[in-house]
Order: C-alpha cells, then sequence, then structure tokens
C-alpha cells in the first residue's frame, strides 16, 4: 500500500496542540512556572528523570542483514533488532525477556476482547516531531495487510479485522476474533505516519522509539544511534550514542570487551566465552558474562519441489540421521548448545518429546540416500559465523555417508531470496531464525513458520502437501474456537508429532545467547534469550540512583 505525501497542514495543527499540552504537562508536574525555553526540554530534564548520558559500543558477531532498515520488509536479524529501537507498535515485545509492555498504547490488551479501545500514549510524536494519532495508527494496520508491501508477518494478523477512530486520542480494534497472543501479535505491526510510503522507510526511517538511526556504514559495518530525547515510553535511550560494530574475528571481539572498547558483546564466540570466564574480570566482576537459553535454531530446510534430491521423506530421514549434533556441539559450540527432542520451542508448557528424536546413524543414513538414489546436492547456508560453522561441519557429515555437498554461503536475506527466485538452485539449506521478535505460543511457530506462505509454499514449495492442509485446519478451528483446552493441545502435539516424522523443515540444534557485559560502563542490562541486541533498560552507572 502507497500514499500521499503526509498532509502537514493538519498535523501541523496537532503538533501545536501537543507542544501545548506537553508544557502544561511539565509546568504541573513541577510545580512552577515555565522558562522560556521549557518547550524545548528533554522528557527527561522535565521529569526528572535519568538524562541520556555518554556513548555505548556494542560489537555484534552476527552481519547486519542486506534487507534494508524498514518494518515493513525487514527479517534478518541484526537489522531487527536495530528497528525495535527505532519503531513502536501499540505494545512492545522485549525480547530480551520475552515478555510485553505498553508500547504507543496506555496499556495492554485483554485477550478474551474481539473489541478493543485504544488511548494513544500522551506525548507520543514521531522523529521528525509530528504528533501520533489514531489515523497513523489505522494507516500503519492497513499497510501491514496490504499484499503488496510484503509485511513480514502478515500471516500473524489473521486475527484483525479494521480499525476505527472513535475520539480525538482514541482507535478502535475491530477483531475477527480475540486471541490469547493479542498483546504480542500487535506489537508486530510498527506505527508509521499516515501516508507515508513504505519503501520510503528504507532510506528515511521515522519511527516513535527512544533511538533514531545516525548512519549506516555498509563498508565497515557500523550502525550508529542517538537518543530521541522526546520518547516518552516505557524503554527510554539512557546512552547519548549507540555504535553497532559488527565483527568477525572470535579472537577481536574478546580482545576487545577484556580491554574495555566495547561495553557489550552478543553473541559471545562459544570458544572464546569459555576463556572469558576464568579471566581476572570475571572473576572480579567487571565483566558479567550471560549463558541464556533461546529459542533461536538453526533450520534445515528442504526443496520439496517434485523430482529435487529431497522432495522424498528417505532423502530428508538420511539427512537428519547424518548430522552428528553431538560432534558439532562439542567442535563448534564448545557444548553451548541443546539438542532438539521436538519442534516446539523448549520449555513450552504441555509438549513432550516427539516420537522421532534424531541421533547420529551414519550407516542408516549412507542407506536411506542411496534408497532415495541421491548422491550431490546443492547446500546453501545463511552467513552468520555459527550457521556457517555448522554447514562445514555439515558438509563433513554428508561426504562420510557418501553425498557430496556443493555449499553456498550467502547473506541471510540472499540465501532466502534465492529459496524462492531459483528453485533449481538449492536442495537443502540452513538458516537461523530466532523468535524473540515474534513470539513463543504454539499458533505463532505454526502461522509464522511451518504454514506460512513465505517459508511453506513460496520457498518450500510444499503444494498441496497433507501436513500442511492440516496445520491449517487445526490453526482455522483454533480461530473458531471449534479447537480449545485439551483437545487444542492434544491437536498441536500431533502436529508437532507430525512435523518431526515428515519433516518439511526441522530444527538442528538449539542455540544459547550469549553475552559480555562490561559492569564498569553498563549498569540494569540483563542476560537476554534473544540473539539481536535490545539496549531495552541498559544504563550507565552514574544514572542508577536517579532510575530508582
Amino acid at each position: 500500500m502507497t500514499g500521499p505525501a503526509r498532509t502537514t497542514s493538519r498535523r501541523a495543527f496537532l503538533t501545536a496542540g501537543a507542544s501545548l499540552s506537553a508544557l502544561a504537562l511539565a509546568t504541573t508536574a513541577a510545580g512552577c512556572q515555565s522558562s522560556p525555553d521549557a518547550d524545548h526540554l528533554s522528557v527527561a530534564e522535565q521529569f526528572n528523570l535519568p538524562v541520556p548520558t555518554g556513548h555505548l559500543d556494542v560489537i555484534l558477531s552476527a552481519p547486519l542483514g542486506s534487507d534494508g532498515l524498514s518494518p515493513f520488509t525487514t527479517r534478518s536479524l541484526q537489522n531487527t533488532a536495530a528497528l525495535w529501537h527505532v519503531y513502536e507498535g501499540l505494545s512492545i515485545m522485549d525480547p530480551t525477556t520475552g515478555t510485553t509492555q505498553p508500547g504507543l498504547s496506555q496499556k495492554l490488551f485483554n485477550p478474551a476482547d474481539a473489541v478493543i479501545d485504544v488511548s494513544l500514549r500522551d506525548g507520543a510524536i514521531f522523529h521528525d516531531g509530528m504528533p501520533v494519532t489514531p489515523a497513523d495508527v489505522i494507516y500503519s494496520f492497513e499497510a501491514a495487510l496490504d499484499e503488496k508491501n510484503k509485511f513480514p508477518n502478515r500471516e500473524l494478523l489473521d486475527f484483525f479485522d479494521h480499525a476505527v477512530q472513535v475520539a480525538d486520542n482514541i482507535v478502535q480494534l475491530r477483531l475477527k476474533y480475540s486471541t490469547p497472543e493479542i498483546n504480542e501479535r500487535l506489537s508486530l505491526v510498527k506505527i508509521i505516519p499516515e501516508g507515508t510510503d513504505p519503501a520510503s522507510l528504507l532510506d528515511h526511517p521515522n519511527g516513535t522509539g527512544p533511538w533514531r538511526i545516525k548512519e549506516r556504514d555498509a563498508a565497515s559495518q557500523t550502525l550508529a544511534f542517538e537518543a530521541f530525547d522526546q520518547y516518552s515510553g516505557v524503554f527510554p535511550a539512557l546512552y547519548e550514542t549507540m555504535t553497532w560494530h559488527v565483527e568477525h574475528s572470535e579472537s577481536a571481539i574478546a580482545d576487545a570487551v577484556m580491554d574495555g572498547s566495547m561495553q557489550v558483546a552478543l553473541p559471545v564466540p562459544p570458544a572464546k566465552y569459555r576463556e572469558l570466564a576464568k579471566s581476572s574480570r570475571a572473576k572480579n566482576s567487571t565483566l558479567h558474562l550471560g549463558s541464556q537459553k533461546s529459542k533461536a535454531a538453526v533450520y534445515a530446510m528442504f526443496n520439496h519441489d517434485e523430482g529435487r534430491a529431497f522432495s522424498t521423506l528417505e532423502a530428508r530421514r538420511g539427512f537428519m540421521k547424518a548430522f552428528d549434533y553431538q560432534g558439532c556441539a562439542k567442535q563448534v559450540f564448545a557444548t553451548y548448545v541443546d539438542p532438539v527432542k521436538s519442534p516446539m520451542y523448549p520449555g513450552t508448557p504441555g509438549f513432550n518429546a516427539s516420537r522421532s528424536v534424531y541421533t547420529y546413524a551414519p550407516e542408516e543414513a549412507r542407506d536411506l540416500f542411496a534408497r532415495a538414489e541421491i548422491s550431490t546436492i546443492r547446500l546453501l547456508a545463511s552467513n552468520e559465523p555459527w550457521t556457517r560453522a555448522v554447514a562445514e561441519f555439515l558438509k563433513g557429515n554428508l561426504k562420510e555417508v557418501g553425498l557430496e555437498a556443493e555449499l553456498e554461503i550467502l547473506p541471510w536475506w540472499d540465501a532466502v531470496k534465492r529459496m524462492e527466485e531459483d528453485s533449481d538452485g538449492w536442495d537443502a539449506a540452513l538458516v537461523c531464525l530466532d523468535p524473540a521478535f515474534t513470539g513463543f505460543h504454539p499458533d505463532t511457530l505454526l502461522r509464522s513458520l511451518y504454514a506460512s506462505p513465505f517459508w511453506a509454499d513460496s520457498r518450500l514449495h510444499l503444494g498441496e502437501s497433507e501436513l500442511l492442509a492440516e496445520i491449517r485446519d487445526v490453526l482455522d478451528r483454533s480461530a473458531r474456537l471449534d479447537l480449545m483446552g485439551e483437545d487444542l493441545q492434544r491437536a498441536w502435539q500431533k502436529l508437532m508429532d507430525r512435523i518431526a516424522t515428515e519433516l518439511p523443515l526441522y530444527p538442528l540444534m538449539w542455540l544459547r545467547a550469549l553475552s559480555a557485559i562490561d559492569t564498569s560502563k553498563v549498569a540494569d542490562l540483563p542476560d537476554t534469550n534473544a540473539l539481536g541486541f535490545i539496549a531495552a533498560t541498559a544504563t550507565p552507572p552514574s544514572q542508577m540512583e536517579k532510575k530508582r
């Protein structure tokens, strides 16, 4: 969906009104008359909150994606993490903890409601200075649902019908049905100004989030941010500026956190994590190390197109049995990784291990490949360092059972595009996915991955498979409330068993989020469950007393 240029005249009026309201509020809160420059004060200065100070340097081992920085197109890990800082939804999902908070709405939503009145946050403005209005919310949802915009999480908005303005600062959401994941789902739609062409956001980001992007340097793989001092939400930036640095050298990452030139590292390479844990800084607590089980995984994806190597179940099972998980866990991840027992995220209540759990069985793999009559394959992999390492390890596993793999490693978005645009150019692909920005509910997993047109239809070419039809049937019946409670739980478990047996795609291992934080320069940043960095509550130690 595209639209006309923003209507400045209407917004200019609204901006003036918002400025006067904010000034009056600040004066009342302070209990004194405002100074002539009061309308230029930051939100922190007006209300005696911690003021952004200093600079935060973050070193990342995963590269920035090639899919740009727009909430309407971006899917790659670090780019999605970057956009979390720039844009907000009506609610905000904190990938660090997996919890949701109010975003541009003043409060969270009742999962039982099918009609929701949303009161917009007082004082919320875009980075260009325009106030947020119900019209912006309505436009953003319409843009997300417009197929032309290729919104990344469109399949997770099936519950949404339409939105209408019911008061100056209230928008009403009318849903097709209520959903228990309402707060997570509404966080996915980032609110943009009415009339904005979503494509223009690639070059001109304009959100309401706590940070603004200052500069992206593709050559040096750095991304620079500055605090948005008129932010009025729950996750204010508490550093004046922040720079992300992508580093491919494991030794350089470890050295940077040891010498203090970088204050945060994520993910820390597993072998270096073990070294850092033995360092003097870790022992004297000036360097905090975190190791959290995540829901991220390296997925094996198969091209099911007729005639391709993995269009047969024998070949897909052979692939899984050829993979030496234990050897990979030790050699690649220094054991900081967890085995897969089900396609459902580990730790999800109510789920058991699937009936098919794959272990290293090279002779069985050799026999299955022989029955499938394949001896060579084309293997793609996304270019995160851990995915690359798994791909190279797996290539060796396949060679040991008589299968030659031609391996090509591409940036995440380039690999995903190849899967869609060149069906003859790949047989299997290893792709890293982290659901920390979408949610962990079973319904979300099924809709966003196994039944998603983006994956199942456009890339995996599952066609009219009975498994895909069954997944979509369960999702439809649960939406209509024909499946509920224990019956729905049984249906989900049955689907997980069938996915593990038929292998449309499958996780090879669950990753851990390994982080390092310089506690002399960063406070109040919890250990993260996500692989993409989120500044969230990161605070200069000097500001902690005021923050408390």
